[in-house]
């Protein structure tokens, strides 16, 4: 691994930690500034390796367009949930679009990847039932009740396909951290619903929350500096 990619690393790791603390310091600016840094970070160093690798055009140029939405759904969340979320289910859609490119580009069918829906059934259809069974806590906002569902399998899409690419594509380095990071990208979800509707004061949910989210994005990020 180059030098400077292990550099990054260990900067990113230390800019992630440092926002465990500003997010639950009550301090709206400093965990703006400190959030809007860590996301900025993923996002440029995917932009660069799609620069040095010549990967402009290609079909990870599809992944990096996915990314950048969830970055500006990062930064829309500070002032938004819904905008934010708009923005990260759009991101969603285009990363499970992507997957499947990429799993055809490896010589895959669909045929041959179809029980990921089995996959997503476990963690969306517990989901769901205690979402409308009304164990989480969202009468507040009637819209949301329907609205936040949606939200959820957009993301649990692309994560339950990137368990099977664990599976089903062949070991490389790209294909690790690409579906590894994916699949903490769904996760992630799965706690900011636990914090946003059950457990709002929980500090712990929320830093489950950003580092499965944000090692995540790390891990997609890093992908790209294998692709061949």
């Amino acid at each position: 691994m180059p030098t400077l990619t292990i550099i990054f690393i260990f900067a990113y790791l230390g800019v992630m930690v440092a926002y465990f603390f500003s997010e639950t310091s009550g301090n709206h600016d400093r965990r703006k500034v400190n959030k809007i840094i860590l996301a900025s970070m993923f996002i440029i160093y995917a932009f660069i390796e799609m620069f040095h690798f010549h990967l402009w055009g290609g079909l990870f140029t599809l992944c990096f367009i996915g990314m950048v939405f969830c970055y500006i759904g990062d930064v829309w969340l500070l002032w938004s949930f819904t905008k934010g979320g708009i923005s990260f289910m759009i991101g969603n859609i285009i990363l499970f679009v992507f997957e499947n490119l990429f799993f055809q580009a490896q010589g895959l069918t669909f045929g041959d990847y179809w029980w990921f829906l089995l996959i997503l059934a476990v963690p969306y259809g517990t989901f769901l039932y205690l979402w409308f069974t009304d164990w989480f806590l969202h009468k507040s906002k009637p819209m949301m009740k329907y609205i936040f569902p949606i939200y959820i399998l957009s993301v649990t899409l692309h994560g339950s396909l990137a368990i099977a690419g664990l599976i089903l594509l062949k070991p490389a380095p790209t294909n690790f951290l690409l579906c590894c990071g994916l699949i903490l990208f769904m996760i992630s979800d799965y706690f900011i619903s636990l914090h946003k509707f059950k457990y709002l004061k929980s500090k712990a949910i929320l830093r489950l929350n950003s580092g499965t989210y944000f090692t995540g994005l790390l891990l997609a990020a890093l992908c790209y500096t294998f692709v061949r």
